[in-house]
């Protein structure tokens, strides 16, 4: 089986959002770079606008798809800090996503917030995060109860969304140690998050088994709106 000839443009638009930015780049192009023409394009993106949308959502996919594998291979992976210090890596060593993430407006331009895509992402992602903050705490892998205080989102969200702006804000620093900062990450919400004692094992494993139930339907929904990679 080959590429699909919708992967191949997705590919292609990849590649040239990340050498030129999205203002710089045209739906020709994309096509040229494809090997394809340009209304093959517009067959199945309606505006350069959804297709670059589509590479973004593309890349966050496959960002979730290996947290899920992360997590079926070990189930200890459900223990927040570890959950953020994977997301961290894994999104610093994947150029879309790390700008996406860190709010790079220079590289994406309106993709930063302007998409039905690029929306409905945010609405999926603010709906699981309750349930997965629900779930960690039910087994005692998180300290606060977040149906009993509304402030523990916008806590956890200002105490970790600093580690990833910080890398577009900071440039001087360049790259630096990854690792390091995502144990400064995984340390920072470690102790400000999550109970003393270790969880015990069956807690664990519970607790990774409903996460694993809601890291699959968000993927399901990320790629419901993605083209299938490979054609006959």
């Amino acid at each position: 089986m080959g590429q699909s000839r919708e992967a191949r443009i997705l590919d292609a638009a990849g590649e040239l959002l990340l050498v030129f930015g999205y203002r710089r780049v045209t739906i020709e192009d994309v096509a040229r770079r494809a090997g394809v023409g340009k209304g093959t394009v517009y067959l199945h993106w309606s505006s350069k606008l959804e297709l670059f949308a589509t590479v973004l959502v593309r890349d966050v996919a496959a960002i979730v798809a290996e947290q899920l594998a992360a997590l079926r291979a070990d189930p200890a992976e459900v223990r927040l800090h570890r959950t953020m210090r994977a997301l961290f890596l894994l999104v610093m060593h994947r150029p879309l996503a790390r700008a996406f993430y860190t709010g790079d407006t220079e590289l994406l331009g309106a993709l930063s917030a302007d998409t039905k895509i690029g929306r409905q992402f945010a609405m999926d992602k603010a709906a699981m995060a309750q349930p997965y903050l629900s779930v960690l705490h039910e087994h005692g892998l998180l300290a606060d109860d977040p149906g009993a205080d509304p402030g523990l989102m916008y806590r956890f969200s200002a105490a970790t969304t600093g580690f990833f702006l910080l890398e577009r804000l900071l440039p001087a620093a360049g790259d630096g140690d990854l690792e390091a900062k995502a144990g400064a990450l995984a340390t920072t919400v470690r102790r400000g998050f999550e109970p003393a004692a270790d969880p015990a094992h069956a807690a664990i494993e519970a607790a990774a088994a409903a996460v694993i139930d809601l890291y699959e339907h968000l993927l399901a929904d990320l790629t419901r709106s993605l083209p299938e990679e490979n054609s006959p």
